[in-house]
């Protein structure tokens, strides 16, 4: 299997390094959620086909962060797809998780209610003032009396935990989607920091890529990522030795037509 039809970039050091070879069928799959094998979590052409043939050896690598994993395993057991929460790693509720096994103890979560649910649950104390740390998610309820408290809770020496820090994502019929970066460039203005230090959960970051490894007990270079955007998904699997094939965008190709490549190798 060739990058000629697969389009496989095996661990370049820089984003100019030239597609290689995929030498071997790989183990398992990383595979993306919105953008690649979603849009507005309705299932894409192509997902159903390539899951079905995977569904032992697939991890869900995400930065969704509005969403629980149970509530993509029911997406996927309504098409027939089993693929367990736990085999389902979002960077909104990663970040969530990482909280709670820290030494934090109260903690401001700007995010969907699902999520404060969660974190609740998880044993952290969610505070409006005075938090440890600021965990910053996709808040589609984000005012400006959260970005004031936040901004200020960073100033007085709250750590920061971002679950990503992409700008937007697809939505239906071609639209962008704002995502938790367009929020954390808000909050950067807003401390009137040109930068801060933060920890960053999602991809390009490794964290989700090695916890999917662990998960399936595979290394890094065993695996193959699949996904849309070069940023997120390439740059993260390179920084731990894994290929990546893309779909969509300059990549010209299709979900559909990566499966049919994968059913062929």
């Amino acid at each position: 299997m060739s990058v000629a039809s697969l389009g496989v970039r095996r661990a370049p050091v820089s984003r100019d390094v030239a597609f290689g070879e995929l030498h071997a069928r790989p183990r398992a799959l990383l595979v993306d959620w919105d953008g690649c094998l979603a849009i507005g979590n309705r299932l894409q052409p192509g997902a159903v086909s390539l899951l079905s043939s995977w569904q032992e050896r697939v991890v869900i690598v995400s930065n969704n962060s509005t969403h629980l994993p149970h509530q993509i395993a029911r997406i996927l057991e309504d098409a027939s797809l089993a693929v367990p929460p736990d085999r389902i790693l979002l960077a909104g509720y990663e970040a969530i998780r990482i909280a709670a096994e820290s030494t934090w103890r109260r903690a401001m979560i700007l995010g969907d209610p699902r999520l404060r649910a969660a974190a609740r649950a998880l044993g952290i104390t969610v505070a409006r003032d005075a938090p440890d740390a600021v965990v910053l998610l996709r808040d589609t309820r984000f005012t400006f009396r959260q970005l004031e408290r936040a901004a200020n809770a960073i100033l007085r020496g709250a750590a920061l935990l971002v679950s990503n820090a992409d700008l937007n994502h697809p939505g239906p019929g071609g639209e962008v989607v704002p995502e938790t970066g367009a929020l954390l460039a808000a909050l950067l203005a807003a401390t009137g920091k040109r930068s801060l230090d933060y920890q960053l959960v999602g991809k390009p970051s490794p964290r989700l890529f090695l916890r999917a490894c662990a998960l399936l007990d595979i290394p890094p270079e065993d695996a193959l990522m699949i996904g849309d955007n070069p940023d997120t998904d390439v740059a993260g699997a390179a920084a731990v030795g894994m290929p990546c094939v893309t779909i969509g965008g300059a990549a010209m190709r299709t979900l559909e037509s990566v499966a049919a490549s994968l059913r062929s190798a």
